[in-house]
């Protein structure tokens, strides 16, 4: 008989996080009998979810050992599982700086997350951590696998695939986002009830409007996918339960007779293109070279908005006090048996670890994992792509997919070779790579502003910064 896992949870006192995948893991039937490490740096942020996690372990009948700590030294060791959602400095803190840093320069950004100068600050910042733990996993439990949900999630997951002998699979859940809008697009062939108006941008207070309408596409259709994290394009768009290709019928409905306005930038490329772009006009914005022009404003056009900073703080206010009210006995713990009425959405998590450590056959639509054998055979062989896949106890194994059509296939070169170039910045502190990196990023366009983002970056995030010291 198999012995039930040993996972490590580094950066479950997060509130956005650490709640979900604290609440997946404990209600798992497969999970029963695991030893569950909470790792954060935030003490209270930590003693409020190993309480939580104590407090659904005997509700729940899980049976799992339960430990939380803040050195996660303490308990990596014989680890089968290492889960990584961190941020280093406080996450919309950070992130808006990331935006208006270039702005002083003239440089408008639509999101700065993955893509643009602000991501390449955002990568610098995490860098370190990300290999610090996979040098703390290589000592202490060199076979376990390191599941990195941490944005820039290309460049970190290739950081660590590149600079260690760790297994890394890097997950994101945003080909959600392609299901919402071919669901909304189709919602009259299922009846699925779409709001007025409805987008699918990510900012926080629009997931109530979201969740439904993706979780409904689900249950009827089947994307087919590839490409790189957050920019991947659709292969195949098929009925789930009778197999029928609609792609046509999609192309056709969203061409000719959709709303002109529902992901407008989506809509334009996905015509020029010829492929559906699956993470929407928020995701979509931060890899395309023709979306920042100062002059004719593009971002205008296409409704193109900042992350709203401030609703993901009341996002985290609010499982916040779930959490702690559960804590404090106001609130029921089988609130968390549904974690979609939280707008929380569920992470495949716990099914690729039983899969891996029970030897089950998971199919996954979307994994981050190096290009090793071509499985998108224009891409380059050492980058880190998103495609489908198997998973058991031989590990990932991802499915080898077509070629992309060249025109995509080159503006998902574009960014891997930035990328690659932001890792080897990232990874050694070099200031020289940092500015060629902020150089080839289609959003900057002038060298002296390259050199005054670079300065200001390396000022007022150098606390964070340790490597470019």
């Amino acid at each position: 008989m198999v012995k039930p896992p040993k996972i490590v949870v580094i950066g479950a006192g997060s509130a956005i996080f650490g709640l979900g995948a604290m609440a997946t893991i404990i209600r798992s039937e497969r999970m029963r009998g695991a030893e569950l490490a909470l790792v954060d740096i935030n003490e209270p942020a930590l003693e409020t979810m190993t309480r939580l996690a104590e407090i659904l372990n005997a509700a729940w009948g899980a049976g799992m050992t339960i430990r939380g700590t803040t050195n996660r030294r303490e308990v990596l060791r014989d680890a089968d599982f290492v889960i990584v959602s961190v941020q280093v400095g406080d996450r919309e803190t950070v992130w808006e700086m990331d935006w208006q840093i270039p702005l002083r320069y003239g440089v408008r950004q639509p999101y700065a997350e993955n893509g643009g100068p602000g991501s390449i600050a955002h990568t610098a910042r995490n860098m370190p951590l990300m290999l610090d733990i996979a040098y703390d996993m290589e000592e202490l439990c060199p076979n376990a696998w390191y599941l990195n949900l941490t944005n820039p999630l290309i460049r970190l997951t290739w950081g660590v695939a590149r600079y260690t002998s760790i297994k890394v699979l890097g997950l994101c859940h945003q080909l959600l986002w392609g299901y919402a809008m071919a669901g909304a697009v189709l919602a009259d062939r299922w009846d699925i009830p779409v709001p007025p108006g409805f987008h699918v941008h990510t900012n926080a207070d629009n997931m109530p409007n979201f969740i439904p309408v993706a979780r409904a596409a689900l249950e009827h259709l089947d994307i087919k996918a590839a490409g790189i994290n957050h920019f991947s394009w659709a292969y195949e768009v098929r009925d789930r339960h009778t197999g029928e290709d609609l792609y046509p019928l999609l192309r056709d409905q969203w061409f000719n007779h959709y709303r002109r306005d529902f992901e407008p930038l989506t809509r334009e490329t996905f015509e020029i293109f010829g492929l559906l772009p699956t993470p929407g006009d928020a995701h979509l914005c931060e890899f395309l070279p023709w979306v920042t022009d100062p002059t004719t404003k593009p971002w205008e056009k296409y409704h193109l908005t900042p992350q709203d900073w401030e609703g993901n703080r009341r996002r985290r206010a609010r499982r916040r006090a779930l959490a702690e009210s559960i804590v404090r006995g106001e609130v029921a713990v089988e609130e968390l048996r549904d974690l979609w009425k939280h707008d929380i959405l569920e992470e495949p998590v716990v099914d690729i670890m039983t899969a891996i450590h029970y030897n089950d056959n998971l199919y996954l639509q979307q994994l981050n994992i190096p290009n090793n054998g071509g499985l998108i055979p224009n891409l380059p062989p050492d980058a880190i792509v998103e495609v489908p896949g198997v998973i058991s106890a031989l590990g990932v194994q991802g499915l080898g997919m077509p070629p992309l059509p060249e025109g995509i296939a080159e503006l998902c070169r574009r960014e891997l070779e930035l990328s690659s170039l932001v890792v080897e910045a990232a990874v050694h502190g070099d200031r020289q790579l940092l500015l060629q990196a902020l150089l080839l990023d289609h959003m900057i366009t002038d060298i002296d502003t390259a050199r005054a983002i670079m300065r200001d970056f390396l000022t007022e995030f150098a606390d964070y910064l340790p490597q470019f010291s």
